[in-house]
């Protein structure tokens, strides 16, 4: 099979058939590589400069899989076009436009539209800017508005700030009232760099600037940092499988600072943020209004929940949801399903929420696997439901390509009549678009913009429901990989790569509430608006130290980017089974975190740890115990189990509250204490709820911690003792026990 996708599949490796530089600009070497099966033989490309044909190039260099063609370098403005083939197919054409990049310091003039709406006028495009409780700026290629011309302006905006702006050098300044009744620079706006076509059209925008501040917060769920201030982040929504660093399932344009200053990049489009020499956001554009940015001013607290409110109201999952969630990817047959029921039944171990994963005949991922697998899914899943716990099934938004099997014939028909009622996403061309690599591969994408191609998809899963399934495990969703690739409503594959998993989440939310089911999705993709479709969990990790780590930093972080309801996998997802120390430490976290879920890989996983026929991966409490010879795991795991059953009411109690006021139910300490230094710098504590201070251990070998105390009388939630405010104190925390202080 022929592969080459220009722009390539992820920013952490190179997929080795992309054009290089997949953006040329003027005077830039070129080169285009693909991939080929064996029996392709060599392929050769067909290029075409401003529609004058090149004879065909042979590959410069190659593997016997990989080719690369050397092209040369263009003028700015040549139109290119090329097609790759072999001796068994070709190639869509491709086409791209040389660019050039242009840097722009100062405005050509400033214009007056109204009492607080400005025009800065550069060449090329204009910045409107409007002043209120917040502050839009929005960059916009069009004809300029008319008005009066000035020299500068200033404007009064909240919480002290004042915005400056001049047709001088220093065009857009952030000013704010020190405490010393100086006027201090938080944010100045130095410089714009452009990517233009030749006619003018601007293909990208880097706005440059300066951003005093100690801490930045947000952009998503971030496993590396909490605090970004000497980091940066792509923007893009990344399937990274474990140990993901500094690419996210759920990244989201928007940041918080303890200067009472935040930001929100509303866009459909990646943006690229970086905060390690002041800040710099990167975007690629489309259209007139090329960026669209709100600033807010106010506490982190009110930025965030000012952000939230503009993004989408929140969602309050049921009550059921802040219990105990058991899951794991090897229960794949009835016999799995009742041996974990009574495991909880013989070790009393409460649970509220079994997921399934394995549950379907792995083509169409709606019907049950009957082969051998679940002799009757209707009574087991009463069954279920008559042991007090709710089903969720696992899903993803593909109609399958069977690579290792036959198609069953009802996989055959879906996809038949998919193709020809336009159900999935499109290329170009109309085709219809295959998932280029990685998960799933030639797999169609259903669109869910397209209406009818929503209700025939759920109209094969709604007897699912009639069942009593109450939810599903929404995974997947980043694989909008072509960036020409078309949707029902418009939107290309540039556009539409990080709304996709909020479109897919989005419909089975929608399916849940219009057929009366008060139920949830569990996701670990998304986007902006991600508080409007819980609950998301952090995806993939390895039973390792570095991973539980990652995993705090994540819960954190997301819940600073306004998502209200999130988990892991205790003990992590994948790989070696985890030592009892660190399971029962990530127990303990996870008991004192929104979503408490124990989960794990399939038993022939990507990490399977054994060669071992029949090996039990599962990260159940149960397992854990028997393959590690330790009781103790059992019996500790049980504990916090009941003691989670114990603060589920006061959970459900702060969901609420949390979703009435826009705040994460797992929060940094600096919503409630933005004014206290110690506590903006803390980023391995936070609060869940209002009243429960969590100090999670994830350090291997760790008996004890130090934790600041912000304000207040606390309480250890374990041991009763009590003690003020203001100040650190290392605790002592045994297996058995977390450090978890209550504000009295």
């Amino acid at each position: 099979m022929l592969k080459h996708l220009p722009e390539g599949l992820v920013p952490f490796e190179d997929c080795g058939f992309a054009r290089y530089p997949a953006r040329p600009l003027e005077k830039e070497a070129v080169v285009i590589a693909c991939r080929t099966d064996e029996e392709d033989g060599q392929p050769e490309l067909l290029l075409y400069v401003n529609d004058k044909a090149v004879k065909p190039l042979a590959p410069e260099s190659n593997d016997g899989e990989y080719w690369r063609f050397h092209i040369g370098e263009f003028n700015w403005g040549d139109k290119i076009e090329y097609q790759l083939r072999t001796k068994k197919e070709c190639s869509r054409i491709f086409r791209f436009e040389i660019e050039k990049e242009i840097k722009l310091h100062s405005p050509i003039n400033l214009i007056k539209l109204d009492e607080a709406i400005y025009c800065l006028l550069y060449e090329y495009f204009h910045i409107i800017i409007k002043a209120g409780e917040v502050l839009e700026v929005s960059c916009i290629q069009d004809s300029s508005p008319a008005g009066e011309k000035v020299s500068c302006a200033e404007i009064g905006l909240p919480e002290g700030y004042r915005l400056y702006l001049s047709d001088g050098k220093k065009c857009f300044l952030l000013k704010r009232l020190s405490e010393g009744g100086t006027l201090q620079e938080i944010l100045t706006l130095d410089c714009f760099m452009l990517r233009i076509t030749s006619d003018g059209s601007i293909r990208q925008l880097k706005q440059c600037g300066k951003l005093d501040t100690h801490h930045v917060w947000g952009t998503g769920e971030r496993f590396h940092s909490v605090d970004l201030r000497q980091s940066y982040s792509s923007g893009r929504v990344v399937e990274k499988f474990t140990q993901q660093e500094d690419h996210a399932y759920l990244p989201i344009p928007f940041f918080i600072t303890e200067k009472n200053i935040g930001c929100f990049r509303n866009s459909n489009i990646s943006a690229a943020m970086d905060f390690r020499e002041g800040l710099i956001i990167d975007q690629r554009t489309k259209g007139h209004q090329l960026t669209h940015d709100v600033w807010l001013f106010g506490s982190p607290k009110n930025i965030l929940s000012q952000f939230i409110t503009y993004t989408g109201k929140p969602v309050l999952p049921p009550d059921w949801a802040f219990g105990v969630w058991i899951s794991g990817n090897g229960w794949n047959c009835d016999a799995e399903v009742y041996a974990q029921l009574e495991m909880l039944k013989r070790f009393n171990y409460p649970a509220d929420v079994m997921v399934l994963e394995a549950w379907s005949d792995e083509q169409t991922f709606y019907l049950w696997n009957d082969k051998h697998h679940w002799k009757d899914p209707t009574a087991l899943v009463r069954f279920i439901k008559n042991e007090g716990l709710h089903l969720v099934l696992w899903q993803i938004p593909i109609i399958k390509y069977e690579w290792n099997e036959t198609p069953c014939e009802q996989l055959i028909a879906d996809e038949k009549e998919a193709i020809e009622n336009g159900y999935c996403i499109l290329n170009e061309d109309g085709t219809p678009y295959r998932i280029t690599e990685k998960w799933f591969h030639n797999s169609l994408l259903l669109d869910f913009t397209n209406p009818k191609a929503v209700q025939w998809w759920f109209d094969k899963r709604k007897y699912l429901l009639d069942m009593g399934v109450e939810g599903f495990k929404t995974d997947g969703g980043e694989f909008l990989f072509d960036e020409t690739a078309k949707l029902h409503n418009g939107l290309d594959g540039l556009e539409a790569h990080n709304l996709y998993p909020g479109q897919y989440i989005g419909a089975y939310n929608k399916f849940l509430k219009e057929n009366g089911i008060n139920g949830v999705t569990f996701s670990r993709a998304d986007y902006i608006g991600a508080q409007t479709r819980p609950i998301h969990w952090a995806g993939d990790q390895l039973s390792k130290w570095s991973e539980l780590k990652a995993q705090l930093n994540a819960g954190i972080s997301a819940g600073l980017s306004g998502v209200l309801f999130w988990g892991f996998d205790i003990g992590g997802f994948a790989g070696k089974l985890p030592g009892a120390e660190l399971y029962l430490r990530a127990t303990a976290f996870a008991c004192f975190c929104p979503i408490m879920q124990w989960h794990a890989e399939p038993r022939s996983g990507q990490f399977y740890s054994t060669n071992e026929d029949g090996f039990n991966n599962d990260r159940s409490p149960w397992n854990i115990a028997e393959k590690l010879d330790d009781i103790r795991v059992l019996e500790v795991s049980v504990k916090f189990a009941r003691l989670r059953k114990q603060i589920q009411p006061y959970l459900t109690s702060e969901a609420e509250y949390c979703v009435n006021v826009g705040r994460p139910l797992m929060a940094h300490l600096c919503i409630d204490y933005p004014e206290d230094i110690n506590a903006c710098t803390c980023d391995d504590q936070y609060m869940l709820g209002r009243e429960l201070m969590v100090c999670p251990i994830v350090e291997e070998g760790q008996d004890k911690r130090r934790v600041w105390i912000p304000k207040g009388t606390w309480k250890h939630y374990f041991t009763g003792e009590v003690y003020k405010g203001g100040t650190y104190k290392t605790f002592t925390c045994p297996l058995d026990e977390a450090i978890v202080l209550q504000l009295l």
